[in-house]
């Protein structure tokens, strides 16, 4: 019988911090024979995870871009769905009057963190100290659907903060390390975008969530390996059209898929990355691209770039002004026809100074 026996089953603002240092040092003890085993290291960061569902291990490694760096992961997340023995009944949280920046604060001060628990059935744990994460469920359906798509999000959020880097949502683009980011809210044209330049012989390190990094200059590395995009807008891709009708899609009606299997070289390890674009579907007979200011920049992205873990003291305000101070700043005006909006942003990016 493992230590989760022990653990208390209702949870509080009073035993919190307890909890979660049982709940992990419970998912330590559970035998590692028995689970299902993942090396994987999204940007650059090694990690080993432990799955008590082999379907579910099978999703996530399909999910993750792994540059296979050498050495041990440093970081360990068990990832159990209620099949691990004293894991079947989720503790609950009792304590809603406790608000997020109060939770966030405690745990912070203790060395760990934890997503709020406003999914009732699901709980993000980490230790910053052991680098010992457990995401925990109840079954593998009470999962959010984007989880498939992400998967760990949180997880990597916590990660790339302890090395200086930020989980971001857009899309890049670039050619032999050096490239360019897409902000935007979903609908922006961003993945449509990324797709027309892979096809004009582009890479990418990511069309959805990416790592980005300041020092010693603006970079980004990739954390998944796939792109997204609906079937309409994949018939409109050169050498995907003929694809478009055999690709399962999404909860959102969008197809997850390698991009690797129809472009060479369609990711890089890493970007440096020269200048932000904001894309915009205007359906104009040839794409444009005109100079905007750096606020302009700020306002795409904060919809879906600041506070995306609600309470946490760093929104990623001071991140992004950061990122963006000094940097080239374009609104591209999208094309109906993905070709020219493919070769425009080919042609820019074979120009970028540096």
């Amino acid at each position: 019988m493992t230590m989760i026996c022990n653990a208390a089953r209702s949870v509080g603002r009073d035993n919190l911090v307890d909890w979660c240092r049982e709940i992990i040092a419970a998912a330590e003890a559970l035998p590692r024979e028995a689970a299902a085993l993942e090396q994987v290291s999204p940007a650059a960061m090694p990690m080993e995870l432990r799955f008590d569902d082999g379907g579910l291990s099978a999703g996530y490694r399909s999910r993750f871009h792994s540059s296979a760096p050498a050495g041990r992961a440093a970081t360990r997340v068990h990832v159990l769905t209620g099949s691990s023995n004293g894991f079947e009944t989720l503790a609950e949280w009792d304590d809603p009057s406790f608000q997020p920046k109060e939770f966030h604060a405690r745990l912070k001060a203790a060395g760990l963190r934890a997503a709020y628990p406003f999914q009732k059935r699901l709980w993000r744990l980490f230790d910053e100290r052991s680098r010992v994460g457990l995401q925990w469920c109840a079954a593998p359906s009470e999962l959010p659907p984007w989880d498939g798509s992400a998967p760990l999000r949180q997880h990597l959020h916590w990660m790339l903060e302890d090395t200086g880097m930020r989980l971001a949502h857009a899309a890049t683009l670039g050619l032999d390390k050096r490239g360019v980011i897409l902000f935007g809210r979903g609908g922006a044209g961003k993945s449509g975008t990324t797709l027309a330049g892979l096809a004009a012989g582009l890479s990418t390190v990511g069309d959805d969530y990416i790592a980005l990094g300041l020092s010693p200059r603006p970079l980004a590395r990739p954390l998944y390996r796939m792109v997204k995009q609906d079937r309409a807008g994949l018939s409109r891709i050169q050498g995907l059209a003929g694809h478009a009708a055999n690709l399962d899609v999404n909860w959102r009606g969008k197809a997850e898929f390698d991009p690797s299997a129809y472009f060479n070289g369609a990711f890089a390890a890493e970007m440096s990355i020269e200048a932000v674009i904001l894309p915009r579907i205007a359906h104009a007979e040839k794409p444009s691209l005109v100079d905007v200011r750096p606020q302009a920049a700020m306002l795409a992205l904060m919809t879906s770039n600041l506070h995306q873990f609600a309470g946490e003291e760093d929104d990623g305000m001071r991140f992004f002004s950061r990122f963006l101070a000094g940097m080239p700043c374009f609104q591209l005006d999208l094309s109906a026809d993905a070709r020219r909006n493919g070769d425009l942003l080919c042609h820019f990016v074979e120009r970028l100074p540096g």
